[in-house]
């Protein structure tokens, strides 16, 4: 795929890791398509396509693959980049707050799985690149919501990569550590509860988030790197990795029996 003209659509891909993706894709002279959940007003952001789309929405999912479909014929490339980071306890977490952490996360890439799988089938050909991260290998306190998501895009691109295989297709994750932001990061949200015994600990964990994220190494630009490394391999590796915790965690999970890996994640998240 390294030297064709290839349409692809990234979800969420007007700001952040999702419209870093879409700059360095456009760069290499291919057609990027990016979604965003409020109406479209202007066609085009930085000379990349803007469409409306509402993963949760499966009317909205159907109306924005067909008509992309209609447009271009072809669909070579699904980026599924929307969603979000929940941060609250189970306890504190409402219902509703956690279905829609499953609904973004999870079930609106899976929605846009099944949205363009037939026309790649019809092609032979095509590539389905899942935005995870390192909360769908390792479950952080006050974050269940979102590693119950990640951990779920994660065993379901690993079966969907299985079945795809042997048709000439590839599904794989991209699982960054957390990724350089800016103060007011839209990604990052808190359940609104106050007064229960897990409000104190969530809300200093977020504030070390948001802390942590100003300076960390990893950036959306890291991100973008490893997709446009996906799209133009060969053969298309099942996870790519980006930034040293996501390189390294997982293993020492790997290497550690399960109570030294506590331990280990006690005195990291206290």
């Amino acid at each position: 795929m390294k030297n064709e003209s290839l349409v692809i659509l990234v979800t969420g891909g007007t700001r952040g890791i999702g419209a870093a993706i879409a700059a360095q894709l456009h760069e290499r002279g291919h057609r990027v398509y990016v979604t965003q959940r409020a109406q479209v007003e202007s066609g085009q952001q930085d000379g990349v396509q803007v469409l409306t789309l509402d993963v949760t929405s499966a009317a909205s999912v159907e109306a924005c693959v067909h008509g992309l479909l209609r447009r271009e014929g072809r669909i070579d490339v699904l980026v599924n980049n929307a969603g979000y980071d929940l941060y609250g306890a189970v306890f504190e977490t409402p219902w509703h707050d956690f279905m829609d952490q499953l609904d973004t996360n999870f079930l609106g890439a899976a929605r846009m799985v099944q949205a363009v799988l037939p026309r790649m089938l019809e092609q032979r050909s095509g590539r389905i690149i899942n935005i995870s991260s390192i909360g769908g290998e390792v479950g952080l306190p006050m974050n269940a919501a979102y590693s119950a998501s990640k951990f779920a895009l994660e065993g379901y691109t690993e079966s969907l990569r299985q079945e795809l295989l042997p048709l000439g297709l590839y599904a794989c994750t991209v699982s960054p550590s957390p990724v350089a932001s800016g103060p007011h990061d839209q990604s990052i949200r808190e359940v609104s509860a106050a007064d229960n015994p897990f409000a104190q600990r969530r809300a200093e964990l977020v504030q070390r988030m948001r802390r942590d994220a100003l300076t960390s190494r990893t950036r959306p630009e890291d991100v973008a790197a490893a997709v446009v490394q996906a799209v133009h391999a060969r053969a298309p590796a099942p996870r790519y990795r980006v930034g040293a915790l996501a390189r390294w965690i997982p293993r020492l999970k790997g290497w550690l029996p399960d109570t030294l890996f506590e331990q280990f994640m006690r005195r990291a998240f206290p």
